[in-house]
């Protein structure tokens, strides 16, 4: 694997930046201090149900609407749609704060964060680690057998890349369907923190690389499909081992195609 890591690593984030939860003195209506705090706020059991509402809604709106990078975070209008104070609603935009997935701006207040080369290359490694050891974790248990879904994720796939060059918002399908199978690689190691520990990760990736991807064309979304279909193949022949090398050469094939295109200049 380490020959397929040629690719040089970006460069590490400036932590030194000052953080708006902590030290900014913004305005009492938009600034961190009126409001948003890292983790569940004090008080009753009924402040922090509402906290909770408030940050579902937040992430269903990062994952299921795709706001850009640098989008503001509409606090008020979430407010009123949840119908709720906006205490609650910061608090819960604390929380995806210091997870770094909002970002604060001192002019408009809180953003889709905009992440930097290393940031995704990090979560990349995270994945790759958590998704090559499930793999190997199932080997260790050679009379179980792979469940028929990632077969039929893989079929599910192939129509869905048709269905998105005729339609490209199908493409959130397709990646739906990508993001099922991936998943249905790490429930093979039966560990369910494991399972927990990716899906908190997978919501960061998600958030990450929204509106951020390479363009949609036949070749790619084909050799998505192919790769995972080559991974299923050596599975369900027996062949573990080769199935967790395809597996991490396809997940760093698509970190080193992400950060190139991400390298780009903007027009």
């Amino acid at each position: 694997m380490a020959a397929r890591r040629a690719a040089a690593q970006p460069a590490a984030p400036n932590t030194s930046q000052t953080s708006p939860l902590t030290n900014a003195q913004p305005s009492p209506q938009t600034g961190p201090q009126a409001g948003p705090q890292a983790g569940p706020q004090a008080g009753t059991d009924d402040e922090g149900s509402l906290e909770s509402q408030a940050h579902r809604a937040l992430v269903a709106w990062l994952t299921q609407e795709h706001p850009l990078p640098g989008q503001p975070v509409p606090v008020r209008e979430f407010a009123r749609r949840l119908g709720m104070s906006r205490t609650p609603v910061r608090s819960a935009v604390g929380r995806l704060y210091e997870r770094g997935l909002l970002a604060y701006d001192p002019v408009v207040g809180f953003t889709v964060a905009v992440p930097s080369l290393s940031s995704i290359y990090e979560l990349f490694e995270l994945r790759l680690m958590i998704e090559s050891h499930s793999l190997r974790l199932y080997a260790e248990r050679p009379d179980e057998r792979a469940s028929e879904e990632l077969s039929e994720l893989v079929e599910e796939a192939a129509e869905l890349a048709s269905a998105a060059m005729d339609d490209p918002a199908r493409y959130i399908e397709f990646r739906d369907n990508d993001s099922r199978f991936h998943r249905a690689l790490v429930k093979l190691a039966a560990f369910p923190r494991l399972l927990a520990m990716y899906d908190d990760l997978h919501l960061s990736i998600h958030v990450t690389r929204a509106g951020m991807e390479a363009p949609i064309t036949r070749a790619r979304l084909d050799t998505a499909v192919q790769e995972h279909r080559s991974i299923v193949e050596a599975l369900e022949a027996g062949d573990r081992e080769r199935a967790r090398e395809l597996l991490e050469a396809h997940i760093l094939r698509v970190r080193d195609q992400t950060i190139v295109f991400l390298s780009r200049p903007r027009p």
